[in-house]
């Protein structure tokens, strides 16, 4: 069997150049499950996973040891359809693979004017693709093979047994130190290390071949795990002009990521085993605003902006930048927070979350598997609740549901429509250990 042929072919169909591999997803919020009953904590210092979102605030915490620990139950649910390449109606595909680990762990020490803090979180990724019966790839793939002007067009008539699964996964360790300046104003420098790992397995097999036995079924994976790793760094700043006022920044830079591919298997010739493919983590920024109406009410605004066109994610074949399709994605929302009773803290919250496409149709043609992925502007909604379950330790519970708005893609065997929504469960722990 000539491979590269069928790859030339696949080239020559699709004007799917694997420029990026495959496509990741960057730019996560939703790293704690104080952020899941709240989607708002840029201006937060109630918590240690302010580690996170406001490092600068964690000198506003209680002289000791504190540490929380989270996890979130993320249900997905992408789908795609269009009409066959390969037949005559539409076909639809849904993932149906929840991710019930993704989890978060933060840590901070406060003496006096100043803290040290780390953690452990997914920033990026942090979600399994499983579609097992194919998808638009994997279709696209075969219809390259044996559609009009595929190396087995008249040789085989059909693609069966078509599946793929993906993971993405960013795991992100902070390390810092934050001090107080003065009564009001706290600033934080940190570090932070991002590995970054992907794993593709797709399956199609090449069948009803019109010779009979003389053309036996033929069957195709490609099995491929990418690994990247990169240092960044992080600033904070948090002002307090009263009691009642909270102002924050925070600044992440951009993290180098070279995605080096290792090959288990690839009977179509997409990858090369040790090629790599740049995607840089982008550089982002958030602000956040809080302030205490009364004793018992708290709202809080935020605002992040994610700087993907700065970030290098590789050339498309024509030369042009492959993170400029993308463009930059921001997000504003805002939350409010009740404290019913001494021990219980009810709280709510929205996220609107713009994704500025420069290029849609040429994003998702140039990033093989983006289609799969699924990302674009979306609404979060968020609540839950706070328990004190002592004195010094809380647990945090909290629900969201994320409403995607639906795109029309323009590919090279026709429109693609996709629909996604997502439910979210978080569940977390927070303890504080008060200094002697």
């Amino acid at each position: 069997m000539n491979f590269r042929r069928i790859v030339l072919s696949v080239w020559l169909f699709s004007t799917v150049f694997v420029s990026a591999a495959f496509a990741q997803i960057d730019n996560l919020t939703n790293m704690s499950a104080e952020w899941i009953r709240l989607s708002n904590r840029n201006a937060a210092t109630d918590a240690t996973d302010i580690v996170i979102f406001n490092p600068a605030g964690t000198t506003s915490l209680s002289e000791g040891f504190h540490i929380g620990i989270g996890n979130q139950f993320l249900f997905r649910m992408p789908e795609h359809s269009f009409t066959d390449p390969l037949g005559t109606g539409p076909v639809s595909y849904e993932q149906d693979s929840p991710d019930l680990f993704v989890p978060n762990v933060c840590t901070a020490y406060t003496s006096d004017k100043w803290s040290l803090f780390a953690g452990v979180h997914i920033p990026g990724g942090g979600a399994t693709l499983d579609y097992p019966d194919g998808s638009y790839t994997t279709r696209l793939i075969g219809a390259g093979l044996i559609g009009p002007g595929g190396p087995y067009e008249g040789v085989y008539t059909a693609i069966t047994n078509e599946s793929l699964e993906a993971e993405s996964l960013y795991l992100a360790a902070t390390l810092g130190g934050a001090y107080k300046v003065t009564d009001k104003v706290s600033v934080a420098v940190g570090i932070r290390y991002i590995d970054a790992r992907n794993t593709i397995d797709g399956k199609l097999t090449m069948s009803g071949g019109v010779a009979g036995e003389a053309t036996p079924d033929v069957p195709l994976r490609v099995d491929v795990d990418q690994d990247a790793n990169g240092w960044g760094g992080i600033l904070g700043v948090q002002v307090a002009p009263t009691d009642k006022l909270n102002l924050t920044m925070r600044y992440e830079t951009t993290v180098k990521l070279d995605f080096e591919d290792d090959v288990n298997t690839d009977d179509i010739g997409l990858y090369l085993d040790g090629e790599k493919n740049r995607r840089d983590f982008p550089a982002m920024i958030g602000l956040g605003a809080s302030y205490q109406l009364d004793p018992k009410l708290r709202c809080e605004v935020d605002f992040n902006w994610f700087f993907q066109k700065s970030a290098d994610w590789g050339e498309n074949d024509d030369g042009s930048d492959n993170s400029n399709d993308a463009g930059d994605v921001w997000s504003i929302g805002a939350a409010a927070a009740y404290q019913a009773t001494t021990e219980l803290e009810v709280s709510a919250g929205f996220l609107y979350t713009k994704h500025d496409w420069a290029d849609l149709d040429a994003y998702y043609n140039n990033n093989l598997g983006a289609v799969e992925v699924l990302y674009s502007t979306n609404v979060n909604l968020s609540t839950g609740f706070a328990y004190k379950i002592t004195p010094d330790v809380k647990l945090n519970c909290g629900v969201a549901y994320t409403f995607w708005d639906d795109e029309d893609i323009n590919t090279p065997i026709g429109v693609v429509s996709t629909e996604n929504d997502t439910f979210l469960i978080g569940l977390g722990i927070d303890v504080a250990i008060p200094a002697n």
